[in-house]
């Protein structure tokens, strides 16, 4: 077995878990992928993932939901209905050869029984038409479209068996009237249309993604299988982490239905650049000719103590959107962290062993002229670096107000859910279809509604009963509101509903002020006196206002997390106050930028056309809070891997300044790579057709894009340089935190081994800290200058 030279007085337990990995290699590199095959045998394909019914997540603190608790505790279950929507321009409601339409479609729904234990029973509890209901509000004014509404047997939870039956029938009806315009959708359709929707999504990123960035990391790496084991970790840390959300999701809650692009897009991040990271380093130091060993324990000492790190950053920040405490956000975080938590292990112990067992053979597969070696801190980003350093103020003013006016936006963003829309969907699907039409056949409204719930010990009380027909009368006077009002009683004759039909959309800020004055105006002007009633105001535009709500009390609460931690986190790693400040405002900036992008592309409108989509007055009520937390956990990547060389080359004895522009040039070329396959994962997101994916994707790829350019090449080698040592100030009142260093400490080696099989280029080798002391001012110049 090959010995390592390396002799250093102490090991992190990351470096020994690496080392342990790479030395016990054939047994590391098999247990991964057995472990790997049995949880997705588990997960995957032995339970799949449960998802949510719905796309909108609720929040237990709101008003609107306590009032929706209140039916349920009083015996009103959540029940699914066949809404189907006919129309014909050449044809009024009126004639009997339409009449004849619908009540025969009419006839086939009631005809349609599922299988309950081999009994056959019908599949909807009543088939209501516009004929047998005589309501008008059931056709439109122009008498061209009417509806026929099917609630199904049963609670939500069983509708999805008892719907199956259906499909066929729907079919059926479409074939047989095909001069009519025929659009049928219930809960259980609209998820599956998603959920379909999602999958065939994630599939075509797949088929896009991976292609490219396989491209991306032969033309970094300059060799076939330098490029492959980075996708295998990436494609295992995710078949992982979906094992693990299948299990989640059946045993502890199931989870909403974009959790998976949200997985794909992280994992394919964090796992890609976690092994460029180590590969690269672990590359370097073979041409500087260390052995095998040797070259990866300065690789896990130094890079890949960097990446433990900045795991540990993305987690801190994921496991922030915990505070909301909703089964929406828990899904995501569980599924997010898992990723991450799989390709942190991956690094730690797969990588190591994947190098031991290929040595030299990771340079198998050398692609003409990229595959040639140069010398580190050479090319395009040392020049730029050097001038930057040239004129730090000045780069750093105009990055600053650039990133400013484009972040600039930010400032009237709007909050709502995107899923109240149909706008949010894909035009293809039918339930955008159908509601689009109702919309222009029903302008003053048909399905937004605002929902007052009444509980009290006994609704026959004479003062209640008084009190609800004023409050009735009263809310028909608002303008935006409609009746005559729908009252539903909970079986349990202590709670009922009433149902106010609203123009607009859940969004409209009509409605929202129209909640509002029946919340702090009507409701205590007739209710307040009566003992033992409670009066609560819920439906779509009071859900949104709430949810939304929610988000903005809760966004200070992750922030002070998420920055608290992240801080202390910098803080015990450089030892400096000055570190950790810098890298959150730097964040920050990147995060405003996409904040900004999100608002002027999907909110304002700005190249919607191009992109193929409706932009609507709102950006996604929980976009602001997951992109802070995804996007400062991924900035660290870039800025732990920048800072750990720097503080390395600063330790070696090299000026701040020096140090400075080595580290950033010599990490440049591998974050360039990083951030390129990042932006490419997270731009093919913004082609797929859920919107709320299409928001993220955006906001991502514009933050990474600026992050390792305007930040980590402009902004970044400029405030060091302005401030000089002041980096590395800390109070001495702080004196006593613990040194908790990211590199680990190793010494330097000699050759024990010729690193390649052919002839290497030269490369500056690490100087020692006696020769960089002495030499100090003539390796500044070289380093700083064009």
């Amino acid at each position: 077995m090959q010995t390592t030279p390396m002799n250093a007085p102490k090991r992190a337990t990351t470096v020994r878990l690496a080392m342990w990995s790479a030395q016990h290699r054939w047994l590391v590199f098999g247990l991964w992928f057995a472990t790997i095959a049995t949880l997705t045998g588990i997960g995957i394909f032995g339970l799949g993932i449960k998802n949510l019914d719905n796309n909108d997540p609720g929040t237990a603190r709101s008003e609107s939901a306590r009032a929706n608790a209140i039916l349920h505790a009083n015996g009103a279950a959540d029940t699914d209905r066949l809404q189907i929507v006919i129309s014909n321009p050449g044809l009024k409601v009126s004639d009997p050869a339409y009449q004849a339409v619908v009540q025969q479609i009419a006839s086939q729904l009631r005809a349609v029984n599922y299988n309950d234990n081999g009994v056959s029973k019908p599949t909807f509890a009543q088939v209501l038409d516009y004929y047998s209901t005589h309501d008008p509000s059931m056709a439109s004014p122009d008498g061209t479209t009417t509806q026929i509404i099917a609630p199904i047997v049963g609670t939500a939870d069983t509708a999805s068996a008892k719907y199956q039956p259906v499909k066929p029938v729907i079919s059926s009806i479409k074939q047989q009237h095909k001069d009519f315009t025929i659009y049928a959708f219930s809960n259980v359709s609209i998820n599956e249309d998603i959920n379909n929707t999602i999958g065939q999504d994630m599939q075509g990123a797949f088929s896009i993604t991976l292609p490219i960035t396989f491209i991306i990391l032969l033309l970094a790496f300059g060799a076939l299988i330098a490029a492959l084991v980075p996708l295998v970790l990436a494609l295992t840390s995710l078949a992982a982490a979906f094992s693990v959300l299948a299990i989640w999701s059946n045993v502890v809650g199931a989870v909403d239905n974009s959790t998976g692009d949200l997985v794909v897009l992280i994992g394919l991040a964090v796992g890609i650049d976690y092994s460029l990271f180590l590969i690269t380093r672990y590359r370097s130091e073979r041409r500087r000719g260390r052995d095998k060993l040797a070259a990866i324990e300065v690789a896990s000492s130094t890079a890949g103590r960097a990446v433990f790190f900045s795991g540990l950053t993305v987690m801190i920040s994921l496991s922030g959107l915990l505070f909301i405490n909703e089964t929406f956000f828990t899904g995501m975080v569980v599924g997010t962290i898992a990723v991450v938590l799989a390709a942190l292990i991956g690094s730690l112990t797969f990588l190591p062993a994947t190098l031991a067992i290929l040595g030299n053979g990771i340079n198998w597969g050398r692609i003409p002229y990229f595959g040639r070696d140069r010398d580190e801190g050479s090319g395009f980003w040392s020049r730029i670096i050097g001038t930057v350093m040239r004129r730090p103020a000045m780069f750093a003013a105009s990055v600053l107000v650039l990133l400013l006016l484009v972040a600039s936006p930010v400032l009237h963003m709007s909050q709502g859910l995107t899923g109240m829309t149909i706008y949010s969907l894909p035009a293809k699907l039918e339930l955008r279809q159908a509601v689009e039409l109702m919309q222009a056949k029903w302008p003053q409204g048909t399905s937004l509604s605002l929902d007052v719930v009444i509980s009290a010990d006994s609704l026959d009380r004479p003062a209640l009963k008084d009190a609800v027909s004023k409050f009735n009368t009263a809310a028909l006077q608002l303008p935006g509101l409609s009746g005559p009002a729908k009252t539903t009683v909970a079986p349990s004759g202590k709670a009922e509903k009433l149902s106010f039909t609203m123009s607009g959309t859940a969004h409209d800020q009509a409605n929202h002020d129209l909640v509002a004055q029946v919340r702090t105006s009507l409701i205590p002007a007739y209710f307040k006196g009566i003992p033992q009633t409670e009066a609560l105001v819920t439906g779509s535009s009071a859900e949104e206002m709430d949810i939304v709500k929610v988000y903005t009390d809760v966004l200070p609460t992750i922030f002070a997390f998420v920055l608290g931690l992240s801080f202390l986190l910098l803080l015990l790693a450089f030892r400096s106050i000055v570190i950790p400040i810098k890298a959150i405002l730097l964040n920050l900036l990147s995060t405003s930028a996409a904040y900004g992008a999100v608002v002027l592309v999907f909110q304002d409108g700005w190249l919607s056309d191009q992109l193929g989509f409706k932009p609507l007055p709102y950006i996604e009520s929980w976009m602001p809070i997951f992109l802070f937390t995804i996007l400062f956990g991924l900035s660290m990547d870039y800025h732990l891997f920048v800072l750990t060389r720097i503080k390395e080359e600063r330790d070696r004895g090299l000026s701040t300044r020096a140090a400075v522009a080595k580290g950033i040039s010599i990490t440049s070329g591998t974050i360039t790579s990083a951030a390129a396959i990042m932006v490419v994962v997270f731009t093919v997101f913004v082609g797929v057709q859920m919107l709320v994916i299409r928001q993220l994707g955006l906001g991502l790829a514009i933050a990474i894009l600026v992050d390792a350019t305007l930040i980590r090449c402009v902004l970044l080698p400029a405030t060091m340089e302005l401030l000089g040592e002041w980096n590395w100030w800390l109070p001495r009142f702080l004196d006593w935190l613990p040194h908790v260093s990211i590199e680990g400490e190793f010494a330097p080696a000699t050759p024990t081994a010729a690193p390649f099989a052919e002839p290497i280029a030269a490369t500056t080798t690490l100087p020692t800290l006696a020769a960089a002391t002495a030499d100090a001012e003539e390796q500044e110049r070289e380093l700083v200058e064009v």
